[in-house]
Order: structure tokens, then C-alpha cells, then sequence
């Protein structure tokens, strides 16, 4: 079964505990200070709208926490790339050689990888995690490179089947073309 996630909606602890405080006003007004009914249903709702807005704006103020099931939201207004994914197989057992891999994106801009038919964000995540970061990588690859790359991908073949070098080779070369 799915979570759902209230995004935006008050804070249901807080409006709680305002609508008891506007009880106790109502209470309080009506039997302590002797209001008629009117004026006491007044104080209650008056009382439970001001401490159900204050404990609004205080939890829209604060940072969201973290714990179990509440991982730190991305603001929507520029997505940001995952972290690259930790290798899941044994490296030093894979067939082939592996393709050298540099640091991090030149220029601190990566290619879009996804635009080479085959890979996707997972793909891409596990080739970053690599220093796989640019067509003209991918494209210089030796045929010792793509057996390694599929190995580690566990997907025999893939690079072959869908063509990784060629269209990294013309991505490279549409890259270079437009600078």
C-alpha cells in the first residue's frame, strides 16, 4: 500500500489543541465571567482561530524533520540530480576492463545521458557513480570498456543493443558543434 502525504495541510496536532483552548475560553468566559451564550461561543472561537493560526505559522517556519518515512523535500523549483548509487556488484570481478572515469561533470555540468537511448536516471546515477559524466566518454569507449560497463550494469548486451556509442559519438559531436 502507498503512502499519501498532505502536503500544505494545516497541522492537525496544533488545530487540535486549538479547539481545546477555544473550549476552555468558551468554558472559562461562560461560567467564570459570566458571558451569555453568544459572546461565549465568540471568545471560544475567537481563542481556537489565533492559537490554531499561531501553531500553523510556527510549523510552516520550522525545517521538517527527518525521521522514518519523512525524507527532506527537494524544493519543486529546480530538481536536483540524486547522489551516484553505490556499486551493488563486486568490481574486481567483473569481465573486461573498466573505462577510466573522471571526478566529477567538466565544468561542473554533466551531459544528459538520459538522452542516449538505453539509459534512464537509474542508469545514469550508477554510470555518474562510475565518473561517467559526458558523451565523449561514453564514445571513446574499447570493446573491453562496454563488457566491463555491462557487467556492472548487469545488463549483458545492453550497450550493444541499443547503441550507446554511436549516439554518444553524434550527442559529442552535436555538443562540440554548438560551442
Amino acid at each position: 500500500m502507498t503512502e499519501r502525504k498532505m502536503e500544505n495541510a494545516p497541522p492537525l496536532v496544533g488545530w487540535t489543541i486549538a479547539t481545546g483552548a477555544g473550549a476552555v475560553a468558551f468554558g472559562a468566559s461562560l461560567a467564570a465571567v459570566g458571558l451569555d451564550g453568544n459572546q461565549s461561543v465568540f471568545i471560544g472561537a475567537v481563542v481556537a482561530l489565533i492559537v490554531g493560526t499561531v501553531f500553523t505559522v510556527v510549523d510552516r517556519a520550522l525545517p521538517p524533520q527527518i525521521g522514518p518515512g519523512n525524507a527532506p523535500s527537494v524544493g519543486k523549483s529546480a530538481p536536483a540530480k540524486a547522489a551516484p548509487a553505490a556499486p551493488s556488484v563486486d568490481l574486481s570481478k567483473l569481465d573486461g576492463v573498466r573505462p577510466q572515469g573522471i571526478s566529477g561533470p567538466f565544468n561542473g555540468t554533466a551531459d544528459d545521458l538520459q538522452k542516449i537511448t538505453g539509459i534512464g536516471p537509474v542508469l545514469e546515477q550508477k554510470l555518474n557513480g562510475i565518473g561517467i559524466y559526458h558523451y565523449s566518454q561514453i564514445a571513446a569507449w574499447s570493446e573491453d570498456e562496454v563488457t566491463w560497463v555491462d557487467s556492472f550494469l548487469e545488463f549483458k548486451g545492453r550497450i550493444a543493443r541499443d547503441n550507446w556509442i554511436d549516439q554518444a559519438r553524434e550527442l559529442a559531436s552535436d555538443a562540440t558543434a554548438k560551442d
